[in-house]
């Protein structure tokens, strides 16, 4: 459990407030999953953190994997969106009719190995917006230096997206 610094309140991840998530990353409801959780921090920057596993490693043992790394960026990142879209809408988040994003792009810049046995922290800001997407900046950082940029544009879908749907391919 999480809590304000300032205030004690109690404080519930995004992630653990949108209903049926099971996202690997992210997903309350996935118990293989990496199940970070993103806090807002003020009113316009979310923060998550998380803390690699050894099985997580690149080539080097030393060093993260970068689809991890991409893997928590998105997550996070998916996760704000929808939590501005609730925001936006005059919602608390997981309340009245669902709202859902998905990724429609996601650009990476590696600026540096990310060191693992450390925790990581993350921030992301919604950047701009359309009625259908949100484009938010998202920085991970190790042990006080940036180790990935990224920009990620997260797109409206509809509720149906979130069923089980028959293979058509």
């Amino acid at each position: 459990m999480k809590r304000d610094p300032e205030s004690g309140v109690k404080l519930t991840a995004l992630q653990d407030l949108l209903p049926h998530n099971h996202c690997f990353g992210c997903g309350p409801h996935n118990p293989d999953g990496l199940r970070i959780k993103s806090y807002w921090s003020g009113t316009e920057l979310s923060v998550a953190r998380f803390t690699p596993e050894p099985y997580h490693c690149a080539g080097p043992a030393h060093f993260v994997n970068g689809g991890i790394l991409a893997t928590v960026i998105d997550c996070h990142s998916i996760c704000t969106a929808a939590g501005w879209a609730y925001r936006d809408a005059g919602r608390e988040i997981g309340t009245g009719a669902d709202l859902y994003y998905a990724t429609s792009k996601l650009a990476l810049a590696y600026l540096r190995p990310t060191p693992m046995h450390s925790e990581l922290t993350l921030e992301a800001r919604v950047v701009d917006l359309t009625d259908r997407t949100y484009v938010l900046s998202c920085a991970l950082r190790a042990r006080g230096k940036t180790c990935v940029e990224a920009t990620v544009e997260a797109i409206r879908v509809s509720a149906s997206w979130m069923r089980r749907q028959r293979e058509t391919v």
